[in-house]
């Protein structure tokens, strides 16, 4: 079990002082890269095979908002692999061990010219699968419905990543920009399931579809095809 404590700064939170849901990806995102970097598979490792890490699906849920100046400590662990999964988990804790985010996700290796995934990379060492009792399913599919436009995006320069499309974070902040300042005055997301369907790169126009009819479902389209697809659920203030 991988575990670092992180304390919440000012630039980490949004105006209810209450830690955004773009920076809690970017905190797991750095806790699961210094984990794997520490097992060498991390991303220097695999680009020495042509490799990169890329996540497929990740849901979260969030039982208690973590605010400026909190002390948290986060900690991840790698599941059983399964085929070309390959599962990763985290729990974040406050300073009193209770726990207030959980989550589960679901990664991926793919060739970095192809882009096309490798179902069973020899360069990646076995790595010893572990559990916790409070690890949450695997996510599910997003089971999308009837979405209409409500917002349109262009990846920019700023939105790109080390992989050279664009970073997972940065899909979260579409996703929770389709509500304004007043919406967030009065709700406060306590769960989100994303499936990331295949990368959005530099340059791409990306259209956002919403239901906004009981569980909240987010589409991301480039030319029509589904990029990413996200089930999202508030709670009243």
């Amino acid at each position: 079990m991988y575990k670092e404590k992180i304390k919440i700064t000012s630039i980490d939170v949004d105006n209810n002082f209450e830690l955004k849901l773009s920076s809690l990806f970017k905190i797991m995102q750095e806790v699961a890269s210094n984990h794997v970097e520490s097992l060498n598979v991390g991303h220097y490792d695999l680009l020495k095979h042509n490799l990169l890490w890329v996540v497929i699906r990740i849901e979260v849920k969030i039982y208690k908002a973590i605010k400026l100046d909190d002390i948290i400590t986060v900690t991840t662990h790698p599941g059983e692999q399964k085929s070309f999964i390959f599962p990763r988990y985290f729990q974040i804790y406050d300073k009193k061990g209770e726990l207030l985010v959980n989550v589960s996700s679901m990664w991926a290796v793919i060739d970095k010219d192809t882009r096309k995934v490798v179902l069973r990379p020899q360069s990646i060492k076995a790595v010893k699968a572990e559990s916790n009792k409070n690890d949450l399913p695997l996510p599910l599919k997003v089971n999308i419905g009837e979405v209409s436009p409500v917002d349109e995006r262009v990846v920019r320069y700023s939105n790109v990543d080390i992989n050279g499309h664009l970073n997972n974070t940065q899909y979260v902040e579409f996703i929770v920009d389709t509500h304004d300042l007043d919406f967030y005055k009065h709700h406060r997301l306590c769960r989100i399931n994303i499936n990331y369907d295949k990368e959005i790169k530099f340059g791409d126009k990306v259209t956002i579809l919403s239901n906004k009819e009981g569980k909240e479902i987010i589409v991301g389209k480039v030319d029509g095809e589904n990029r990413f697809s996200a089930e999202i659920e508030y709670e009243e203030r």
